[in-house]
């Protein structure tokens, strides 16, 4: 009775798992073990009746219980949970991807086990560092002979730093990926807060970036999740000639105030989180005691506190900070979750889905009620138990939202040399 899986593949790719010469109209038991980073085993498992041929197939067969519900053929993959005790605990990658072990059960006999590796990037991905021209990051490539998808820049959100795992996976999905830092790098050279950053860098970023021999010149995408696709849908706004799409997950249309990590900004100065030409680009400010707040016990949800700032704001205001996005000289996609604990992403979105719409031009918002604000990679476990800042949304609406948001990334952002 042979148990087959879908072959080492992408995280992006789809996954199913099919089984024959079964007892028919009989229960089964799949189970799901994979291992993080730091050895912390993650396990699921759901109850299946097969056909009355003896067939199973995950993409069919509703689960009957389980650690997810109804017919989902990655619903092993998202539902995958650690040890209850562990905290905090959110699922990471080892380097490379993860290898998932499934086996398959009658009763308490295994009939038949499969391991298949889900990868967060090909092996031959060519990935150098960027030090150069003031820039901060990594150029990521597939391997000579790939075909081409597109170039695009790829941003990080107010965490800062430089992480590479968005970066790798879309170069192997064919793209030139510049995965660059903007704040937060220590020994950079980079700004250590998000305050007046100024967009000039990602100007500089592009230009870099369409210079290359595999680009030749030609127009390129930008995207990015959360601060960075705020930051996405001002550099295309402000670069249109060079920037023909952009990708923003968990974002929304307007400008948000500064964010003073360090505590050394000066007082009574304007705090914008972008400029341009030397002036703070116009903002939304906070009405909020952030020290007051983040003295409390965690998860913190931070979504009223964006939600006040914005009915607190003149129409003035408002007006001057919203992001000029019917600009932007090619698509649009926008991603948000309703139960986004960070900002509330859905509205803002729609801020940006409306001036697109009411400018005549293409603009795709994918928005689910039910999911969060961690949406930027498909095909992982979604179980999420921290004391920092919540992300929020349902498991299964993360996860499914997740998957339909990169295959609409990757579709937007290759749109541009088509």
């Amino acid at each position: 009775m042979p148990l087959n899986v879908t072959p080492d593949a992408l995280l992006s790719a789809p996954f199913n798992l099919q089984a024959s010469e079964l007892p028919p109209l009989t229960e089964v038991t799949v189970t799901a073990e994979t291992t993080d980073i730091h050895g912390e085993v993650w396990r699921s498992w759901a109850s299946f009746r097969t056909s009355d041929d003896g067939q199973l197939d995950l993409a069919h067969s509703p689960a009957l219980d389980g650690s997810y519900q109804g017919t989902d053929p990655s619903g092993l993959i998202w539902s995958l949970r650690p040890r209850p005790a562990l905290f905090p605990a959110f699922f990471e990658m080892p380097p490379g991807g993860y290898d998932l072990t499934l086996s398959l059960l009658i009763g308490e006999q295994e009939q038949d086990r499969a391991t298949t590796r889900r990868l967060s990037r090909w092996p031959d991905l060519q990935v150098q560092d960027v030090r150069e021209n003031g820039l901060y990051g990594q150029l990521f490539m597939p391997a000579p002979g790939r075909e081409l998808r597109g170039a695009c820049l790829c941003l990080g959100g107010s965490e800062g730093g430089l992480y590479d795992t968005v970066a790798a996976l879309l170069a192997s999905e064919g793209f030139v990926v510049l995965n660059l830092a903007y704040f937060g790098v220590p020994d950079s050279g980079l700004p250590a807060d998000l305050i007046n950053l100024p967009l000039e860098y990602f100007h500089d970023a592009i230009r870099w970036l369409r210079a290359r021999p595999e680009v030749v010149g030609r127009r390129i995408g930008v995207t990015g999740a959360s601060k960075g696709a705020e930051a996405a849908l001002l550099t295309g706004s402000m670069f249109p000639e060079e920037v023909g799409a952009v990708a923003a997950i968990a974002s929304g249309g307007l400008v948000f105030e500064g964010i003073d990590r360090t505590g050394q900004f000066p007082a009574g100065q304007r705090m914008s989180s972008w400029s341009l030409g030397g002036d703070p680009l116009p903002y939304i400010p906070y009405r909020a005691d952030w020290q007051a707040f983040f003295a409390g016990p965690g998860p913190y949800n931070m979504t009223p506190i964006h939600r006040e700032a914005v009915a607190r704001a003149s129409r003035e205001e408002i007006g001057a900070a919203t992001i000029p996005v019917e600009r932007i000289a090619g698509p649009v996609l926008l991603v948000s979750g309703g139960e986004d604990q960070v900002w509330p992403a859905t509205e803002l979105s729609e801020v940006a889905q409306f001036q697109r719409e009411q400018a005549g031009l293409p603009v795709q918002h994918l928005a689910d009620p039910a999911a969060g604000h961690s949406l930027s990679l498909p095909g992982l476990p979604t179980y999420v138990s921290v004391p920092w800042t919540a992300m929020g949304g349902e498991e299964q609406a993360n996860a499914h939202l997740q998957a339909l948001a990169w295959q609409a990334r990757v579709e937007t952002l290759s749109a541009v040399w088509k």
